[in-house]
């Protein structure tokens, strides 16, 4: 759990309002003191009248309307903040496309690493704005980012940083999804009495009975089925990964592994979410019809090009199969409701 000092400096941080309102009180004392004669009174009777429309204003209407643009406030900078991220990677992919033409390469790029983290922050601004953020769905997918986007940025400087929209969108990913979960936990008004630490051991705990659990119904079977093949792959990259580390260290070459442990660590989160959700019989909801499309993309590429022999193996055409799987869902999903 790397992530966990990081969250113990956010909570931290959360708490920064109270120091800057001691810091205010003890300024206007200190003006009020440095005074004499007339003017020290006229400080002192203007401090005392301070101090008494502020007592006032604890019973009007304005102590209410204050927290409430500061919630707004808060809502419309994390929605602000996904949005950044989207564009950031969609720019990203278009850098790409300049770059390397219309190409197997690019597809490659395009939908093994741009499509479902692209994808998830925008589903991430809905969520935001109709205050669904504290869903355990939500909790999972900031997170989910938050770890694809600390894991890039280290692929990027392994590469030599040379990727700068793309370093800028995982710079802009962790801070925002860091803070779209501690709103979802804490609240919009942070008075929840939860902790922030204690909510991610208890998210995973959830997370790997609800994996454990024989699902109750043949598309969560299916959403199991992808999980658990996926999850294996992850696996077997980080034993990769480890093993890389052990023998030649962090060097350049890092770089590759890495970005594909964490592109395969990344949909295994989004195919787990989905299981969940046929378990709960949730499928219709616009989160999994739109999550179903973008694991059907990224399923399809790693189908493609990430599978050794491709399409024509037994893991590229389990790969086509689950491709069309979510893909097949999500549709009808999308059909029902129209």
């Amino acid at each position: 759990m790397k992530l966990l000092p990081l969250f113990a400096i956010i909570t931290a941080v959360f708490k920064r309002n109270h120091l800057a309102n001691a810091f205010s009180c003890s300024s206007l004392a200190f003006r009020s003191s440095r005074g004499s004669g007339s003017n020290g009174i006229s400080c002192t009777l203007h401090a005392a009248n301070r101090v008494k429309l502020t007592s006032l204003n604890l019973s009007s209407d304005t102590s209410e309307a204050t927290p409430q643009s500061k919630i707004e406030g808060r809502k419309n900078r994390v929605v602000s903040g996904y949005k950044a991220m989207t564009t950031a990677y969609l720019t990203a992919g278009l850098v790409s496309a300049k770059s390397s033409g219309l190409s197997t390469n690019l597809a490659r790029t395009l939908g093994g690493y741009i499509a479902l983290p692209a994808g998830l922050s925008y589903i991430l601004i809905s969520a935001a704005a109709n205050n669904r953020l504290g869903s355990e769905t939500y909790k999972r997918l900031n997170l989910a980012m938050l770890e694809y986007s600390a894991l890039g940025s280290a692929v990027v400087l392994l590469s030599g940083g040379r990727n700068k929209i793309l370093a800028l969108a995982f710079a802009l990913s962790i801070i925002n999804c860091i803070k779209g979960y501690s709103y979802g936990v804490l609240g919009w008004d942070k008075k929840k009495n939860v902790s922030l630490v204690g909510d991610i051991v208890q998210g995973t705990r959830e997370t790997i009975k609800g994996f454990l659990t024989m699902p109750n119904n043949s598309k969560a079977i299916g959403y199991f089925v992808a999980t658990a093949m996926i999850a294996s792959l992850k696996i077997q990259k980080m034993i990769e990964v480890v093993s890389f580390i052990q023998a030649s260290g962090f060097v350049k070459e890092l770089a590759m592994p890495l970005a594909r442990f964490n592109r395969l660590a990344l949909l295994t989160l989004c195919l787990y979410t989905l299981k969940d959700a046929a378990d709960r019989d949730r499928l219709g909801g616009t989160t999994f019809i739109e999550l179903n499309g973008l694991c059907a993309i990224s399923l399809g590429i790693h189908a493609a090009f990430f599978t050794n022999g491709g399409l024509m193996t037994p893991l590229g055409a389990a790969g086509v199969f689950f491709a069309m799987f979510c893909g097949y869902n999500g549709m009808n999903e999308k059909i029902k409701r129209a």
